[in-house]
């Protein structure tokens, strides 16, 4: 699971970012003396940071984050609308070693029909894990996989191959990710061993 390596930036740059996303209309709820701005790199995007802003003098504070070259700001706003720009501009570039992390970013940023989707690195992680039985806990971590990642040459695209929850259920499932970050959820199965279709499951811009 990627692990995001933030920096914190001075008061000046802060500034140069609040007057950036100010043309934004949640941009106007920061200013320099009570907001922060950390970024932080990603591994599947060159050129492009993660950025965040967050407004400390509201109970609870506020936090917007966005994608960025430096001189445009794309508001992760829950569509799949800014990573498809950052996507367009060639920002985007998937390998073996990253595409896992991008399929992790996308469903962490992306609202779906489905609610929550998130890939099972490891089942001892899973947020719900304590609610279930015991016998059940033992069964999901004996039915586990690791995820593996393959680069399918005829189709261009990669498959990931994963343990998932999907739309409350836990799935063995493929995932076809393209070039521009597309992603289709196929192959699927109960993680538990019931009989899965098969077919596709999802398809996400």
């Amino acid at each position: 699971m990627m692990i995001l390596n933030w920096q914190k930036l001075d008061r000046n740059k802060t500034g140069e970012i609040i007057n950036r996303v100010s043309q934004t209309p949640d941009g106007i709820l920061f200013s320099v003396t009570t907001s922060e701005a950390t970024i932080a790199p990603l591994p599947f995007y060159r050129g492009f940071m993660l950025v965040r802003l967050t407004n400390y003098a509201t109970l609870p504070s506020f936090t917007l984050e966005f994608l960025s070259d430096g001189g445009t700001f794309y508001l992760l706003d829950g569509s799949p609308n800014p990573l498809q720009k950052v996507a367009m501009r060639g920002g985007l570039v998937l390998n073996d070693n990253n595409v896992a992390d991008y399929v992790d970013f996308f469903f962490k940023h992306v609202t779906t029909e489905e609610g929550d989707i998130y890939l099972i690195h490891d089942p001892e992680d899973m947020p719900f894990l304590d609610s279930l039985s015991l016998d059940q806990q033992i069964q999901i971590k004996r039915a586990h996989t690791d995820l593996a990642v393959a680069y399918d040459r005829d189709n261009d695209a990669f498959l990931v191959q994963t343990d998932m929850y999907f739309a409350g259920t836990l799935l063995k499932a493929t995932l076809t990710i393209q070039p521009d970050g597309e992603i289709e959820v196929t192959d699927h199965a109960m993680l538990m061993g019931a009989k899965g279709n098969g077919g596709q499951k999802g398809y996400y811009a």
